[in-house]
């Protein structure tokens, strides 16, 4: 009677086991999630977080805010750039350490203010749909606002201005909702 009791115990726990093991592989199957339904972005930036690293007394500070469901308003802040003439500022879609391209504009270009003010200033729009620009070979279309939106909330994107001596850009920070961490669960 005891030995069937002990059968009957490793089974229950053998078959436990797999159906755990069953949902705990199913839950990996459907990926990482969404990020957070963030509203806020900001990001500090200096010549540290360029890639490759810049040495210069430049900083800035990027805030945006979502204030319609396809409408981001941003304040862009910076100065004591030294490369020169303020060619163009944008957000781009990449990973912290890593380049990427060119979502939107903030100043320089596309429907946005040109030039950008040198050696400091400050910018202020809206970005919309119409002001994605890609980057279509990282799988961002022109006009689609929620996938670098989408990018932003996860960590996946930052600002940066590019100057004539520091033609990748002089001053870089990566864009997140308050504590600049990527979204990684």
């Amino acid at each position: 009677m005891v030995r069937r009791f002990r059968v009957y115990v490793v089974a229950v726990v053998a078959i436990a086991g797999l159906a755990l093991g069953s949902l705990a592989a199913a839950g990996k199957l459907q990926g990482p999630g969404d990020p957070p339904e963030s509203t806020h972005f900001k990001a500090t930036m200096n010549g540290l977080m360029e890639t490759p690293s810049v040495s210069t007394t430049g900083w800035g500070e990027f805030e945006a805010e979502l204030v319609e469901p396809q409408k981001l308003h941003y304040v862009f802040t910076y100065g004591g750039l030294e490369g020169g003439a303020s060619l163009f500022a944008h957000v781009h879609f990449g990973q912290r350490g890593f380049a990427g391209g060119v979502s939107y504009f903030l100043c320089g270009g596309n429907t946005k203010p040109t030039p950008c003010p040198y050696p400091a200033g400050t910018v202020e729009g809206d970005v919309t749909p119409a002001d994605i620009v890609g980057p279509n070979v990282q799988g961002i279309e022109p006009l689609s606002f929620d996938e670098i939106l989408r990018a932003m909330r996860a960590g996946h994107s930052y600002a940066n201005i590019h100057t004539t001596r520091w033609g990748t850009g002089e001053i870089r920070g990566q864009l997140n909702d308050h504590d600049q961490r990527e979204f990684d669960k």
